[in-house]
């Protein structure tokens, strides 16, 4: 079978050079042959494994049809990774000695009743300045109809009482990273 722009005659060749290949090194050194195979039948049956469950995503659905999405993410072996130099100085150690802060501390926030545009629904939209926190991930974040949570180990803890019952499965949150401002919103039951 002839393929359109490729060498056949060359692949043949390639082909015929490798199992020429490993006929001599059967012959001429079984203990190579078998541990060149071994390591092939390793690998084969490492890229040929099947994804392996990484994580699970919750988040709500807006518009029209509300619901929760769930999105599963898996790791692949097939799927070439990049290999990224890591980052230092990611994490600053400080001793003990110099933590002026014990306890963590109530940040700044704003929570407000929201209109939504034409509708009769309304939303609560709650704003926290976390000065010194550089990514979502720091933040801890938990809510349910009646309060929100939000913690940022040795740094913040805010627990709020919402003024009214919210449909937690509509909450996203959004973190400014240059404000360093953390935005929240629900809808209103």
């Amino acid at each position: 079978m002839d393929i359109p722009g490729y060498d056949n005659k060359a692949a043949l060749q390639q082909v015929n050079q490798f199992w020429s290949m490993l006929d001599d090194m059967s012959q001429n050194n079984p203990e190579e042959y078998r541990t060149f195979i071994e390591r092939r039948l390793r690998e084969g049956a490492e890229f040929h494994s099947p994804p392996q469950p990484h994580a699970c995503i919750r988040t709500p659905l807006l518009g029209p049809k509300e619901g929760i999405l769930y999105i599963n993410m898996c790791g692949w072996k097939r799927v070439p990774q990049e290999n990224k130099p890591a980052r230092s100085g990611l994490i600053e150690v400080i001793s003990s000695t110099e933590s002026d802060q014990s306890q963590p501390q109530q940040p700044k926030h704003h929570l407000t009743v929201c209109p939504d545009g034409s509708s009769s629904s309304r939303s609560l939209q709650l704003n926290v300045e976390l000065p010194g926190v550089r990514s979502v991930s720091q933040c801890q974040l938990s809510i349910s109809q009646g309060d929100i949570l939000l913690e940022v180990e040795d740094l913040y803890y805010l627990h709020l009482q919402f003024p009214e019952l919210v449909k937690e499965e509509t909450c996203t949150a959004r973190f400014n990273k240059k404000k360093q401002i953390l935005n929240v919103t629900v809808a209103v039951l």
